[in-house]
């Protein structure tokens, strides 16, 4: 909680909305033609036609490592050249496209294919062609479009009973054939039109060639291409990371038609017969290298299912569609990032092959829901299907009542002045596949999961009379200045898997898809926004102003006067494909955030920092790495800082492996382009503004290049870090998963459910199948053990709560979760679970991590959170642990109930390779579930350790906060990414000071403190290749007291360095002296680096 005196900056923030839609961007008429690319989000398995039947064959399981490939990656042949500001930026070898920014419904767009060595069956693959062009042209009310292609490369089938295809890291881009080819080797570039839909004429130029693998099998494709998220067993790598893999489009079918204006028709949440599908904008070429089934066509029956899977790091671009009653099982990107002959990782594996179930089976809708709520009373329902309550998906009864009857459902925290936050009441809101018509906002509750068929992406739909401000509110205005809930405050939240589509709202209304004021713990992944295209339209998809974020990734963005207009203090944002808008992102304020693969296609602007609010500029700082901004007029643009009274360091940029191509301005500022534009693909390699440090030396004002990041070739994939998408596991029958209730687990916060998860854990391992851990409270005693091949997924946040004297000992602590063994080797996947602890358990480990798992196959978890304290059922609330501020705190008279955990999490010497996205580990500083949010004082040792001495960790949005030692600890580790990272200091401290109650222990490496001191928000010691990008370390209290903000001496300093090598992006402290001690000594004075509330420097490095 942080309630104290910048919330009046969040409520100015709030009043930037209709300021910040730009004349300058509306006047822009966006272009209407782009070129697309599909990227994994969901599935590593496409499912069927949705008239495909249920196959009960045993699910693929996890396997061990068999092949692993490393080395640095390298980009293309390069040559350096400086601009007239001195940056300097590498020019790849890809091919030279001009472009034409204009009112035209045709244009020449950037080549997707890039200069390659790759071959594959003695085929060499080098640049399939430079400007030749694929005209398409679409009016056809019915069947299939089919436009032609002069992408020239060889195409590259298996055959396998098993269904397992697997690609060379030397393979060559191959074409994918026309949507109805019943062929495993298809050819690309076909548009599908429904045949309940008309779409308008349009035409692109555009040369476009994929890599792909196709498989024949007698059910499904398993193949799968991937380039840095994608690691199932029967995955496929490509060292262009452009393969892709649309499934089966044929006439008729739910594949969504071109339009520049979309229109949706009727839809039916049927798998099988009539699905009818949504007019998705632009001109779509799908590239499709569906594996068919040699039993079941792609041709087969009237309706098919689009799902493909492929790398966001770089990918070549290609079409796939959105669709309403069997929609794309993935999002689609519409990206031309820069490729390269680098080696990726590859996966080789044997594992049993599996049918996939049709877009009506998916396993969520059929599993038995025995998820319960402990605290929430008699009969209250955790699971809700919207259809349950009246919804009809349809695409013409309107739905907004009966989804919002199944939103609050039960005595629910509702936003409307009477409740602060709830812990007790949690709900899953399932969405069926089809088109849910929205005429006034849904207005989402607390501790709420919205969650649609990933498969079949359901579609929300505004109607054309719809005429307020959002389509899912997330945090209403109930009439005053601000949200019902304070933003920083609002925890446990999930939108995940729809197209939300505003097309039918009147252009000139300024909507948003989803306004998502919101604190940690929170995502939204896997959506598609679709918004107006036409000239001037006020069309927003995702709105944030204000809050303490969070994450979201695996989103596009369809045209829309600002495809995101956002601020918050931090935030990680992976994976975004924007195309259409006329600015991509509008930051409209910020202390930090973090962005990644993103890829920007023809918007007037990529990416806008120059927001003011009262003359000031209020974007404080941003790290944009492994991205690309292709066709705008302006690639990004940031204000002017020398202004009169604006703070001296605002707009801190970095930028590292950004690509750029067709801009008529790579970075502009008031003082004109410091990054020209350019007409063909330029990587800048990396590029600075703010000021930067080195050892103890600075500050050096930067506004420049400046040497990038030397990157392990464990943490890559290609030339970008490796990134992976939760898993949905949508392409698994229910058969193939094990419910912890059904097991015998009674997840009712009483009975002692260790022995039956354990058992659980070791029996779905066993079989190759996921646990499916039910809603519900699920009390512990001893460790809980998960071994290798373990595949965990959590519904509504289920909480493992250690209990008893087994974790009670400061002394002689033990892990309440243990994933693998000391030694042990293996994979685990886990998502969607919070682990806490009861009462007190001075010597709980929540989450121990033995796993070694290797960098090009890793272990991963998503939405996996720790919560100590502050919630009902932990007895560490405001009746257990209340605040102290006016009581000296000792040893003698510290309350040792209140001392919850020895640490939070602890990545040991032995583990290795994991990919740990959205993760929040906290110490409650306030009672969730008290009316006034009242503080409390929970004492937890350690934030995260990370121990691992081979390394390959990925911490990708992550915050730390609370602990009495550290927040962050990365000790005698090495090769490890972060960013953005978040961490607050414990409220209490010093008053105890960091010194108890845990007493320093060796074995842990523990800091030693002098009296009086409080924690490192992150200490790095005997440590190597650590690489952040992106920190905000707060410190808001003393004791209690914020007098100190004011000076910003609530505490002496908070990131420490020692005997490590390390390297910061964007590092934001609050209320912190100094901002950085190297080997002991303080470096970077507060008073250095004023960017408004907080403090910034844009490049710290060690060495």
């Amino acid at each position: 909680m942080r309630s104290h005196s910048f919330q009046s900056l969040l409520a100015a923030a709030t009043l930037l909305t209709s300021a910040l839609v730009r004349a300058d961007a509306a006047d822009e008429d966006p272009v209407t033609i782009w070129v697309h690319s599909t990227v994994t989000t969901c599935p590593t398995i496409p499912p069927p036609p949705c008239s495909e039947p249920t196959s009960s064959a045993p699910a693929s399981s996890i396997p061990a490592s068999t092949t692993s490939t490393g080395g640095p990656a390298t980009t293309s042949t390069t040559a350096v050249s400086s601009s007239p500001s001195g940056s300097a930026v590498s020019s790849s070898t890809s091919v030279s496209i001009s472009v034409s920014l204009s009112t035209s419904q045709s244009v020449s767009v950037p080549s997707s294919v890039q200069s390659s060595t790759a071959a594959s069956s003695g085929v060499v693959s080098s640049s399939a062609s430079s400007s030749t062009a694929v005209s398409e042209t679409s009016t056809s009310t019915g069947a299939s479009s089919v436009a032609s292609s002069t992408a020239a490369s060889s195409s590259v089938a298996s055959s396998s009973a098993a269904s397992s295809s697997v690609a060379s890291s030397t393979e060559a881009s191959s074409t994918a054939a026309s949507s109805t080819a019943a062929s495993s080797t298809e050819a690309s570039s076909s548009t599908s039109a429904s045949s309940t839909e008309a779409s308008s004429s349009t035409s692109a130029s555009s040369t476009e060639a994929s890599s792909s693998t196709s498989a024949t099998s007698t059910a499904a494709s398993s193949t799968v291409a991937s380039s840095s998220t994608s690691a199932s067993s029967t995955e496929a790598s490509s060292s262009t990371s452009a393969s892709s893999t649309a499934a089966s489009s044929t006439a008729a079918s739910s594949t969504e038609a071109s339009s520049s204006t979309s229109a949706s028709s009727s839809a039916s949440s049927s798998a099988s017969s009539s699905a009818s599908s949504s007019a998705s904008s632009s001109t779509s070429a799908s590239s499709s290298t569906s594996a068919s089934s040699s039993t079941s066509s792609s041709a087969s029956s009237s309706t098919s299912s689009s799902a493909s899977s492929t790398s966001t790091s770089s990918s070549a671009s290609s079409s796939a569609s959105s669709t309403t009653s069997c929609a794309s099982s993935t999002i689609t990107s519409f990206s031309s990032s820069t490729t390269s002959s680098s080696t990726t990782k590859t996966s080789s594996s044997t594992s049993t092959s599996i049918s996939a179930p049709a877009c009506s089976d998916y396993w969520y809708e059929k599993i038995s829901h025995q998820g319960i709520a402990p605290y929430a009373g008699s009969g209250y329902k955790v699971y809700r299907n919207v259809k349950d309550y009246g919804a009809k998906g349809d695409g013409s009864t309107d739905d907004t009542a009966a989804i919002q009857k199944a939103i609050s459902d039960g005595s629910r925290c509702a936003p409307d002045g009477t409740c602060n936050g709830s812990t007790r009441t949690p709900a899953l809101v399932y969405f069926p596949p089809g088109t849910y018509i929205i005429s006034k906002p849904l207005i989402d509750f607390y501790y709420t999961q919205l969650i649609g068929n990933p498969g079949c992406l359901p579609v929300l739909k505004a109607s054309s009379s719809f005429s307020d401000r959002w389509l899912i509110d997330g945090n209403p205005y109930i009439g005053g200045p601000d949200p019902a809930w304070l933003g920083v405050n609002v925890f446990w939240r999930q939108i995940h898997n729809f197209v939300i589509d505003l097309t039918a709202a009147n252009p000139s209304l300024q909507v948003a898809g989803v306004h998502w004021p919101t604190g940690q713990a929170t995502s939204i992944r896997n959506v598609l926004f679709r918004m107006s295209s036409a000239s001037g339209n006020q069309h927003q998809g995702l709105f944030i102003e204000n809050g303490s974020g969070g994450f979201v990734g695996d989103l596009v963005f369809q045209g829309g006067a600002q495809a995101l207009a956002i601020g918050s203090q931090q935030f990680t944002m992976r994976n975004l494909t924007i195309s259409g808008a006329s600015i991509a992102v509008q930051q409209l304020w910020n202390w930090g955030w973090t962005y990644t693969g993103v890829s920007i296609y023809n918007c007037s602007i990529g990416f806008d920092f120059s927001a003011v609010d009262k003359g000031l500029l209020k974007v404080g700082s941003a790290v944009i790495y492994d991205s690309s901004i292709d066709t705008a007029m302006i690639a990004i643009r940031y204000g002017n800082a020398a202004v009169s009274n604006n703070p001296a360091h605002a707009n801190n940029i970095v930028l590292e492996n950004v690509r750029i191509s067709n801009v008529l301005s790579g970075l502009q500022t008031p003082a004109g382009n410091l990054i020209p534009g350019t007409t063909t693909p330029v990587t800048i390699a990396a590029w600075g503004k703010g000021n930067t440090y080195k050892g103890t030396a600075g500050p050096t004002p930067i506004e420049g290049a400046f040497t990038a990041n030397s990157r392990p070739g464990s943490l890559v994939a290609g030339t970008h870090y490796y990134e992976r998408a939760m898993p949905t596991y949508a392409e698994l029958p229910a058969s193939q998963f094990m419910s912890a209730r059904a097991a015998g687990a009674a997840g009712d916060a009483t009975t002692d459910d260790t022995a039956v998860l354990n058992k659980l854990f070791a029996d779905a391992a066993a079989a190759g199948k996921v646990v499916f851990l039910d809603a519900g409270y699920y009390v512990v005693t001893s460790t809980l053990k998960v071994p290798a091949g373990s595949r965990i997924f959590g519904e509504a946040f289920p909480i493992i709560l250690s209990s008893g004297s087994f974790f009670a000992d400061i002394a002689n602590p033990q892990p309440v979760v243990q994933v693998g063994q000391a030694g042990e080797t293996g994979r685990v996947e886990w998502s969607n679970t919070i682990v806490s602890s009861r009462g007190a358990q001075g010597g709980a480990i929540l989450i121990q991590w033995n796993l070694q798992s290797p960098s090009s196959e890793p272990s991963a978890i998503w939405d996996v959170h720790t919560r100590v304290g502050g919630f009902t059922g932990s007895n560490l609330q405001v009746a257990d642990c209340l605040k102290t501020p006016d009581t000296v705190i000792t040893s003698a008279n510290l309350n040792k109930n209140c001392i919850a955990a020895f640490a939070s999490m602890h990545i040991t010497k032995s583990a290795s390779g994991l990919y740990a996205e959205n993760s929040w580990l906290w110490v409650a500083d306030h009672d969730a579930d008290d009316s006034t949010n009242t503080q409390i004082t929970v004492y937890a040792g350690r934030g995260l350790l990370i121990e691992s001495t081979s390394g390959a960790i990925w911490l990708i949005g992550g915050a730390v906060e609370h602990h009495v030692l550290y927040q962050y600890q990365f000790s005698n580790t090495k090769d490890v990414i972060a960013g953005q990272i978040q961490t607050e200091s414990a409220y209490y401290q010093p008053n105890p000071d960091a010194t108890i109650p845990f007493p320093t222990n060796a074995k842990y490496n523990d800091p030693v403190y002098a009296a009086g001191a409080t924690a490192w928000g992150v200490r790095a010691v005997g440590s190597s290749n650590i690489f952040i990008y992106g920190a905000g370390l707060y410190s808001f209290f003393d004791n209690y007291s914020q007098d100190c903000i004011a000076t910003s001496n609530c505490q002496p300093h908070i990131l420490s360095i020692e005997s490590s090598t390390v390297s910061v992006y964007n590092l934001n402290t609050v209320a912190t002296t100094k901002m950085v001690t190297y080997n002991g000594v303080d470096v970077a004075l507060y008073s250095d680096n004023s960017d408004d509330f907080v403090n910034s420097l844009a490049i710290y490095r060690s060495s």
